[in-house]
């Protein structure tokens, strides 16, 4: 376990002057909704060929990056553009072209060099491929084959060893290629009812700290993680309605600390979710608007900084904005984007590190920078009034500290790693133990501040 030493105090001025800061901007705005979002910026036009959107650090210069798929071009199947800083983005550059119409991707560092490397499942082809990124030159390689048509892919550390495994799902065929901690991968199928597989969504359900996984499509199936081998659970399986569902979530939307189940209602008709009892057996199904239609895509994310989870979804090819009273319950829909082009995917994430969650959708590619009014629980930047240091490091980490408060450490699974290790005032040494990968350490402080920091370990 980690220990912490404490060196000084100091900070308590920088502190109040951030409060007081807080409370002044609580005072001069109203929580309007309906001007969250300010007007698009257009990141590239005629990209309608764009099927999907997902966000990453590629360049571990701690600005999120966005990374695209055009399951039906031959010149561009996955590329990215290199946040910039500001809302600015860089040119499209190209990771892989050919016909294998990539479905989807995921993401991790399969080889732990501190560079985020893609997956990609692909129709045509009906492959499963790696593309190793070494600062931002990617290497691709198949690791496997199988015959399906729609597919998804997953990233996890499904047997706690510390390196990514991969989870794909095309057809009727659900494989898991475990690492070996050198991006080496050896493949398992897992068996199941036979059905059409279309999404996917993973995470720990019944808090024993392995990964499991619930898949969308003609079913929706629970898979339980046993120690790293997955098997299908019908009683789980049985709790939840299916209707075709091709968009699945596990979130938690009530704030209880578990995942939930998040989907669209029947064959992209009505967004719902399921409550999880903290085991695994979902009930409660709360249906939250029965007339969404042509649900394309969707993003959930806190987009109104008040600590719970809402979301935005294409339905009828626009974006709609539902906000979560903490407990579970949604808003109305409120309208955030009506363009002249059919918009048809869309994500989220803090692209100008300000704490609000922005969006990105196309067509055509643009971002929309997230405006909502600061208020008591807002985020203040780490690098003002919070100072981790070395970073990157092998270690030693000190984290100074304006006040008192708590850390959490996270992995890049998401998993706890250490939770409310006590901050004191001024500079905290932290004797840390953790293997080599990238950690967010979550900073605590009062007023109910809350600060996080990428963190690298060597």
């Amino acid at each position: 376990m980690p220990s912490f030493y404490h060196i000084n105090a100091q900070g308590m001025n920088r502190f109040k002057t951030v409060t007081n800061l807080i409370v002044t901007i609580v005072l001069l705005y109203t929580s309007n909704i309906f001007a969250q979002f300010a007007d698009p910026i257009l990141i590239e036009s005629n990209t309608g060929l764009i099927t999907n959107i997902i966000t990453a650090d590629l360049n571990n210069d701690n600005l999120e990056d966005i990374i695209i798929i055009k399951k039906f071009s031959t010149n561009s199947l996955i590329s990215y553009y290199l946040n910039l800083g500001d809302l600015n983005f860089g040119p499209e550059t190209t990771i892989a072209t050919g016909n294998s119409q990539v479905t989807n991707i995921a993401l991790g560092d399969f080889d732990h060099n501190n560079w985020v490397d893609i997956v990609s499942i692909g129709d045509a082809s009906n492959a499963v491929t790696l593309h190793m990124n070494n600062a931002l030159s990617f290497t691709s390689e198949i690791i496997d084959t199988f015959s399906f048509f729609e597919s998804d892919i997953a990233v996890s550390d499904i047997d706690n060893d510390n390196d990514l495994d991969i989870i794909a799902i095309g057809g009727s065929t659900f494989k898991v290629y475990s690492n070996d901690g050198s991006a080496d991968f050896t493949s398992q199928t897992v068996t199941g009812p036979i059905e059409d597989f279309f999404d996917i969504t993973i995470g720990d359900i019944n808090a024993d700290g392995f990964t499991d996984v619930i898949t969308g499509g003609s079913n929706i199936s629970v898979y339980k993680n046993n120690n790293g081998n997955f098997s299908y659970d019908d009683e789980l399986s049985s709790q939840i309605p299916n209707t075709f569902n091709l968009f699945v979530r596990l979130k938690d939307i009530d704030n209880d600390g578990d995942l939930d189940l998040f989907s669209e209602d029947n064959n992209s008709t009505g967004v719902r979710w399921m409550k999880n009892d903290g085991e695994g057996n979902f009930s409660n199904l709360q249906l939250i608007d029965p007339t969404a239609l042509n649900i394309r895509s969707g993003a959930l994310q806190d987009f109104d900084n008040d600590n719970d989870l809402d979301f935005i979804i294409i339905k009828d090819f626009n974006l709609y904005l539902y906000t979560n009273d903490g407990f579970g319950n949604f808003s109305a829909p409120t309208h955030v984007q009506d363009t002249e082009t059919i918009i048809s995917t869309i994500a989220a994430a803090d692209f100008n590190n300000d704490g609000r969650a922005d969006i990105v959708w196309s067509a055509d590619l643009s971002i929309q920078e997230n405006t909502f009014p600061l208020s008591h629980t807002d985020y203040v930047n780490p690098s003002d009034f919070i100072n981790i240091y070395p970073n990157p490091t092998s270690k030693i980490v000190f984290v100074d500290s304006p006040q008192e408060g708590t850390l959490s450490i996270f992995n890049s699974k998401g998993q706890v790693v250490y939770n409310h290790i006590v901050l004191k005032q001024g500079i905290n040494e932290l004797n840390t133990e953790l293997s080599p990968e990238t950690y967010i350490f979550k900073i605590d402080l009062k007023p109910n501040i809350s600060l996080t920091k990428k963190v690298i370990i060597k």
